[in-house]
């Protein structure tokens, strides 16, 4: 994160939110209630839970190297795998920067461009929005009658909303015009900046769909996506049977809690802190759970892959500075040239 005023202003003010939404959404649930579901859950279920998310990581990691092989960089696995969770360390902590940061172990480890593994970054990125809009498709279909009434609501109360607050919104909008002309056209530099910065991305996005196509492992990049998915929702719903208020919820619950704790984990809050429980508490409630245990649920199972994120990123960081340090692999390069040269 830059050390500028705008941007700590940024990342202040997305922190403030998300410790205000948390805040809001458990300060009416007495902290005796979560200790007692804490006691009474049954744990094995979240260490299978933490086994599935860190294979779903390996697989995550095993298909970024296939992007990165389309122009001839041979990664290790392991390798990018450190690489991948210390981009998730980085993103618990500030927003959007794990993925520019993953990209940077591996040009410190292996010498790949940035702007390339960014590229192939942004293209798993897109794939990975369009198998959650498919996943999405399926499960609003598979239980249509269920969620359809839900839609209405929130469309009468969004319609009610605005009705009701059109001059707030109106303000907002004024201001949010001026917020946009200060920051982007009030200087001809910061224009030019911004040009720069739009035709970089369309660069990098564009190099990315090009590794895509230059795969020679199709089947394997395809089969590794929807093995990734399939993980993800296994490692969600496998953690309902720890809990007697969520053992009875089913698949298509699952699948669910998978839809909406991903747009939930999509937020800009940092780790998806306040809205994935927010989300995922209110697609509960649709299947019969009090919206307290829902939040309690969240809670547990938001925490208990944050904690594996801590760990095993601070992990991956500790193993790259001291297996991967680049003063040692230059001091090497230039050992084997000056006894290249004394022979």
């Amino acid at each position: 994160m830059k050390g500028n005023p705008k941007s700590i202003i940024k990342y202040s003010l997305i922190l403030s939110i998300t410790a205000i939404l948390f805040w809001y959404l458990f300060k009416d649930i007495p902290f005796e209630k979560v200790q007692n579901a804490l006691k009474e859950f049954n744990y094995s279920w979240i260490l299978l839970s933490i086994g599935l998310s860190l294979i779903s990581h390996f697989l995550r990691a095993w298909r970024w190297n296939l992007l990165l092989k389309s122009a001839g960089h041979k990664v290790g696995t392991l390798k990018s795998y450190f690489a991948v969770m210390i981009g998730y360390l980085v993103n618990s902590l500030v927003p959007r920067l794990g993925e520019v940061t993953r990209c940077g172990v591996i040009n410190r480890t292996d010498k790949v461009p940035v702007a390339f593994s960014l590229g192939t970054v942004v293209t798993e990125r897109v794939i990975d929005l369009i198998m959650l809009l498919i996943i999405s498709a399926i499960t609003f279909f598979l239980q249509f009658d269920l969620l359809h009434g839900k839609f209405i609501w929130v469309k009468n109360a969004a319609v009610e909303f605005i009705s009701s607050n059109w001059w707030l919104l109106m303000m907002l909008f004024v201001l949010g015009m001026i917020g946009i002309y200060v920051i982007f056209f009030s200087k001809l530099s910061e224009k030019i900046n911004l040009v720069q910065k739009v035709k970089s991305f369309v660069n990098q996005l564009l190099e990315g769909i090009l590794s895509l196509k230059k795969l020679k492992n199709q089947k394997g990049f395809w089969s590794a996506t929807i093995g990734i998915w399939l993980l993800y929702f296994l490692m969600l719903y496998v953690i309902t049977f720890g809990s007697e208020m969520t053992k009875d919820l089913g698949v298509l619950a699952g699948m669910s809690i998978l839809v909406m704790g991903s747009f939930g984990m999509a937020t800009p809050a940092p780790n998806g802190f306040g809205p994935f429980h927010a989300f995922v508490a209110g697609i509960l409630v649709l299947y019969g759970i009090e919206s307290e245990d829902g939040k309690i649920f969240a809670l547990i199972l938001h925490t208990s892959q944050y904690i594996t994120v801590l760990l095993f990123g601070s992990i991956s960081l500790i193993l790259v500075n001291t297996m991967y340090k680049p003063s040692k692999i230059e001091g090497n390069k230039d050992q084997n040239k000056v006894e290249r040269a004394s022979k």
